[in-house]
């Protein structure tokens, strides 16, 4: 079974050979947790077949139906995750996904030898972010000084290699 996303949501998208119809869009996170049963609109239900005789999820990894007391564990472990998440300020994870991309550009490029092609998107990303977002974060100075560090170490690398050939 595939699926499709759409603006409405993502939809069960039936194998011509099965003769499936398609399911409606799964229920939003707050009709739910995400590990819930399917009677009680779990989003991730969705995702996985559920048993028949028990009505819950089946475990990929070993094909039996999820002991109730390990999904009630996993629905408590997601629901605290979830609340942890949402406690920080949104400014605070959108600067460390950018530090993220930094991080990413810097690796690629201290590769032996440097790969500019996969470093050049994560500068990009940055760049945008930091051009359009700079003012509305509490790092915005230091996010601007760190994309003119690994702008400035791509060109220096790529003129490198550009005298090397």
């Amino acid at each position: 079974m595939s699926t499709l996303w759409t603006p409405e949501g993502e939809h069960r998208v039936p194998r011509e050979s099965t003769g499936e119809t398609p399911s409606a869009p799964p229920p939003s996170a707050d009709q739910g947790g995400a590990f819930d049963t399917a009677e009680e609109g779990g989003a991730f239900a969705g995702e996985l077949d559920i048993d028949p005789e028990t009505g819950l999820p089946i475990d990929p990894r070993t094909g039996e139906p999820f002991d109730p007391e390990e999904l009630a564990a996993m629905q408590e472990q997601l629901r605290e995750a979830q609340e942890q998440l949402v406690s920080v300020p949104a400014a605070e994870i959108v600067q460390n996904h950018m530090m993220g991309l930094f991080e990413l550009a810097a690796l690629h490029l201290r590769r032996d030898p440097p790969d500019l092609a996969e470093a050049r998107l994560p500068i990009d990303a940055l760049g945008l972010l930091v051009d359009n977002l700079a003012d509305q974060l509490p790092a915005g100075d230091t996010l601007q000084g760190a994309l003119q560090q690994i702008r400035l170490a791509y060109v220096e690398i790529h003129k490198r290699q550009t005298a090397a050939e």
